[in-house]
């Protein structure tokens, strides 16, 4: 569609030159996005014309390409079952003719999709296009030469080239760029709390973590709910480690990597603000403000088990998970009322950890993807993906079948019920398809995009304040483009020592000589030689 346009406009340019200007040079035209988006291309083709118009040659009609064939693989939903209805074959020609490309959809539910993925890269059996996080695997592979390095292509479109660098740097390895990675919000996460407990207790809204400390124990030891029971937690955490990632930084704890005061990077466990937090944690612990057998709790169950039940009643997350509580309260009358803050000052000021500002890379193949131009045509397809006209489609579906928009122009999904009034099938179109948009666009592109009407609620409201407040706040990971050869091989051993000396040592289960010495297994196991490559690769990098 897209495409097309510029071919017909293209075509129209090229007759009215030659009508009125037969013999002079003719006008420069644009196809930079035909072959790939580069402006180095365009320039080279724009070279070109300049000779043939000094001998007073014609200008030729380029040929429209060929649609890109493409295979890709992504995790989540999938529409594959509804691939011979009238609504899902439209769906694929609005893609496939905007981007022009034909294409081969490959989905899997997400648990199945990072077992796939693992067997897809260790067998070397890849689509053209597929979604991988910068894990151990992925960097055998890279190291392997099994996808492009698009490092030096990506300035060259429109929507891709509004990445920020500190994105860049994060998604990259040594500073090179393996892949698109997925655009996610950088101060997403915080610490939210029940303000009607608060309330309740007459207590100090926390800012500092001694009042956080108190509230703790009012939340735990004083029936914050009322309901003369001895049956709350202060704090409520699960397996998933990331509560405790978020609150070591409030002590001063390096995010993964710090620069201590010879300017080297230091993994945040060897240094003391992490055992300071740690301290704090095993103390809150000790005292039953914890819910005790947070280690055997899924990260799926938090809600359930934890906040929406008025088990605990605080803990670190993302901002959007105390959000949606709050829904949920409202949907089913109950009267509680959460708070949310970016973070706790420990001493060290408001420190927040960021996201890693992406969610995992859109990567390329190049046993599939054999050779430059096609590769510029493949990363177009995904910079076309941040065009509002496809982020529309592949986030909400099809306008009239799946949605419609109201007076003002915000986004209404259809009911089941009206959907079954307009006699339109019930399945969605656009099923998991979200997965693939990197979500960078130009202002532009923006500014088109679709959206529902926004709850105007305290809540959400709160949110979306803290979402930039806290970008003024996050704490970078000095390590994060750089990729130490050692580490690749052993990440699973080293990790496992240090989460579990975490837990054991938070639990009690070890006191501060048995962490030293996990501490000291990390460094025998290969961590000292790990500090050793990381730091070679970042003052090679000019720091």
């Amino acid at each position: 569609m897209k495409k097309s346009v510029k071919y017909v406009s293209l075509i129209l340019a090229l007759i009215l030159a030659m009508a009125l200007f037969a013999g002079c040079g003719s006008k420069d035209d644009e196809t930079a996005s035909n072959n790939g988006g580069s402006p180095n291309n365009a320039a080279s083709d724009n070279e070109s014309k300049g000779d043939k118009a000094d001998t007073a040659e014609p200008t030729a009609t380029p040929t429209p390409l060929p649609p890109l064939e493409l295979s890709i693989m992504i995790p989540g939903g999938g529409t594959n079952e509804n691939d011979n209805e009238e609504w899902q074959i439209k769906f694929y020609e609005m893609i496939e003719s905007y981007t022009n490309t034909k294409l081969q959809w490959i989905h899997y539910n997400t648990d199945m999709y990072y077992e796939k993925l693992t067997l897809a890269l260790a067998s070397g059996d890849l689509p053209h296009i597929l979604i991988s996080g910068k894990n151990a695997e992925f960097l055998n592979a890279v190291k392997n030469d099994a996808f492009w390095d698009i490092t030096d292509y990506i300035g060259d479109y429109e929507n891709l080239s509004t990445m920020s660098e500190t994105v860049f740097l994060n998604a990259s390895i040594n500073g090179r760029l393996y892949g698109v990675p997925r655009g996610r919000a950088l101060g997403r996460n915080g610490f939210g709390y029940r303000l009607d407990w608060v309330n309740n207790l007459g207590l100090k809204e926390p800012e500092t973590i001694d009042e956080l400390y108190d509230m703790l124990v009012g939340f735990t030891y004083d029936d914050p709910d009322g309901n003369g029971k001895d049956d709350t937690y202060g704090l409520g955490v699960t397996s998933y480690t990331g509560t405790w990632d978020i609150m070591q930084l409030w002590f001063g704890a390096p995010n993964g990597w710090g620069i201590d005061e010879n300017g080297d990077l230091i993994p945040a466990h060897l240094t003391q603000e992490y055992k300071n937090a740690l301290a704090w944690f095993r103390k809150i612990y000790s005292e039953g403000l914890v819910n005790p057998d947070f280690n055997t709790i899924a990260g799926g169950d938090w809600d359930t088990l934890l906040l929406r039940s008025g088990v605990a009643g605080a803990t670190a997350d993302v901002l959007d998970r105390f959000r949606r509580n709050q829904g949920y309260f409202e949907s089913e009358g109950i009267p509680a009322e959460h708070m949310m803050v970016g973070a706790i000052d420990a001493g060290y000021g408001l420190r927040t950890l960021p996201t890693a500002g992406y969610a995992d890379l859109i990567v390329f193949s190049k046993q599939k993807i054999t050779n430059e131009d096609d590769l510029k045509r493949a990363i177009q397809f995904i910079d076309d993906l941040g065009d509002a006209e496809m982020e529309n489609l592949l986030s909400y579906g099809i306008e009239g079948y799946s949605y419609y928009l109201d007076e003002n122009g915000y986004l209404v999904t259809y009911t089941a019920e009206e959907k079954a009034q307009l006699g339109l099938p019930t399945y969605g179109v656009n099923k998991g398809f979200n997965q693939i948009l990197p979500y960078f666009n130009t202002p532009e592109e923006k500014a088109k995009i679709i959206t529902r009407e926004p709850a105007d609620t305290f809540i959400t409201n709160l949110e979306a304040e803290l979402l930039v407040e806290n970008e003024k706040y996050v704490v970078p990971n000095y390590g994060a483009p750089y990729v130490s050869e050692t580490y690749t091989q052993l990440a699973t051993t080293l990790d496992e020592i240090i989460n579990n000396a975490r837990i054991s040592y938070i639990m009690g289960e070890i006191d501060d000589v048995g962490l030293q010495e996990a501490l000291n297994q990390w460094l025998r196991a290969g961590g000292e030689t790990v500090i050793e490559e990381m730091n070679e690769l970042y003052h090679a990098a000019g720091n």
